[in-house]
């Protein structure tokens, strides 16, 4: 009978103790970069709305962010740099999640039935310049499909960038969700995947901002499902550069759109400058904030550092200098005009993008509020997606060589030598307009 009672606690024991050495395996496997789903799996967690967004340098760092169903409790981006797509336990190398949290919902406001969403920002420090790395993110034990990107050369000009802004609600429809589709939006996103595809040199797609109606929740999550048609059939995602515009103002915006650093200084921040190599900077600016004070301290410090430097120098922010069919004596329009304009002349920049209008646009070359053929060439103003404006070609600047006119449309950006060539891709994806420009440095 003694050894009946002390026989039953001691398998117990031993279970236990099993159990006890299963769990750190797994937990151990994970930190050095082994396969999370060795872990327990859960039928609630799942993962979504993958994207890679770059900040300053392109060639070695990017931020990796998702979205997961659940809070969860680890959160982690697994990667290995390759030239061809490798197996899940080749992901040898893994790094946490920077900043977690639940997405904020106004349920008043939720009649869309967009789901709870918790979002997550990961950083890629330390890369090498143009080379390619597949990921995949993992929130607990559900992990999304493996993806790459290629990350920005040190030096050169052997790429192209794709341009373009306000890619809120598409055609004629004024709901999200399942029950109404963004057919526009969604065309436009798809078209970007097709240019890639047919294109590698692509690197990146610089966004002009105004991403949906607004910046809550509910219309966030349809933006990120339909922003996956931008990724290729062979899984390849093209890293943003994000601007902020008047509909991304809500508190949204800076959850699911996190900059590191950039957002560690200024959450109202959203300006800096993207070195896609030692040839070609670009600076995005923000409308939605102070056009004076630091921003234009900071802008003019950047160009006056980045002129010299670089061979191919372009500036985007979101409303319009020179706006095709919204009022010119706009005081928001006129303050761009007085305050970032004649900087941007001085330091001699090659070219400026603009959003906000709802139209296709192409100015004349511009220097001193007149047509100067070494001037700045403005184009834009918004085609993703967003019901088109009608566009007034009657303003000085576009007559005699501009473009005013309303169609859903992508800038390409193709570099070569000491030239590059500008087009307008339409949602048929046809050619609408095509310029070429020269480096003025």
């Amino acid at each position: 009978m003694i050894n009946r009672i002390y026989k039953i606690p001691f398998l117990f024991f031993l279970t236990q103790l099993c159990l006890f050495f299963c769990f750190i395996s797994c937990e151990s496997s994970t930190e050095n970069g082994g396969s999370v789903k060795s872990r327990v799996q859960s039928d609630d967690m799942k993962v979504m709305h993958t994207r890679v967004i770059w900040t300053n340098e392109p060639s070695n760092h990017a931020i990796i962010s998702w979205t997961s169903s659940d809070q969860g409790g680890r959160h982690l981006v697994q990667y290995v740099q390759s030239d061809q797509k490798p197996s899940e336990s080749a992901l040898r190398e893994s790094v946490q999640s920077m900043r977690d949290g639940k997405i904020s919902i106004d349920e008043s406001k939720n009649q869309l039935n967009s789901e709870q969403g918790y979002f997550h920002h990961a950083e890629m420090v330390n890369l090498d310049p143009d080379s390619k790395y597949y990921f995949r993110v993992c929130s607990d034990d559900a992990c999304s499909d493996i993806y790459w990107f290629r990350t920005a050369p040190l030096s050169g000009t052997d790429f192209s960038l794709l341009f373009g802004g306000d890619s809120r609600i598409g055609g004629n429809e004024v709901e999200y969700g399942h029950k109404s589709r963004h057919t526009e939006r969604q065309i436009m996103n798809k078209n970007i995947a097709t240019l890639v595809e047919k294109d590698p040199s692509i690197l990146a797609f610089v966004h002009g901002a105004d991403f949906c109606s607004n910046a809550e929740w509910r219309y966030l999550y349809w933006w990120f499902e339909d922003y996956e048609y931008t990724i290729t059939s062979d899984n390849r995602i093209l890293p943003l550069i994000i601007s902020r515009g008047n509909h991304d103002m809500e508190i949204g915006f800076v959850e699911n759109f996190w900059l590191g650093d950039i957002s560690y200084k200024n959450s109202d921040g959203y300006y800096f400058n993207t070195e896609f190599s030692s040839d070609v900077n670009l600076i995005t600016l923000n409308t939605e904030t102070s056009l004076t004070g630091d921003q234009r301290k900071w802008l003019e410090n950047e160009l006056k550092r980045s002129r010299p430097q670089y061979k191919w120098l372009f500036v985007q922010y979101h409303k319009p200098a020179w706006p095709a069919t919204k009022p010119f004596e706009r005081e928001d329009f006129a303050r761009i005009r007085k305050h970032w304009i004649p900087l941007l002349e001085e330091y001699d920049v090659d070219l400026v993008v603009e959003s906000d209008g709802h139209t296709l646009k192409r100015t004349v070359p511009i220097l001193n509020n007149k047509k100067d053929d070494k001037g700045i060439i403005y184009i834009g103003e918004g085609g993703l997606g967003v019901p088109q404006r009608k566009a007034d070609p009657a303003r000085w600047y576009f007559k005699d060589g501009g473009l005013a006119t309303s169609a859903h449309h992508v800038w390409k950006m193709t570099f070569k030598n000491n030239s590059a060539q500008v087009s307008a891709i339409g949602i048929d994806r046809n050619i609408l307009d095509q310029f070429t420009i020269r480096s003025k440095q």
